[in-house]
């Protein structure tokens, strides 16, 4: 029995070894060349993205929105007519 494995999980490893027909050894090492072997995508494991849309305007703070909508040139366009 390998001691450095909690019970639950050298329970499964072993369970899993059997139903490939290997020893837990051959199962373990197999398992530690498989992951070592497996290329790492670029930046490391794959993280969460977030995405970011652009609506067209940029808020550094409320005044800021509200002194381009108060411009001129904010009301000939946006103006209703």
């Amino acid at each position: 029995m390998i001691t450095n494995l909690d019970d639950k999980l050298a329970s499964e490893v072993e369970s899993a070894a059997r139903a490939r027909g290997l020893s837990m050894r051959e199962f373990i090492r197999m398992a530690l060349r498989r992951a070592i072997d497996s290329p790492v995508p670029p930046g490391g494991p794959a993280r969460f993205k977030q995405r970011v849309h652009d609506f067209g305007t940029h808020i550094e703070s409320p005044w800021t929105l509200l002194a381009d909508i108060e411009t001129e040139e904010y009301v000939l366009k946006y103006g209703r007519k």
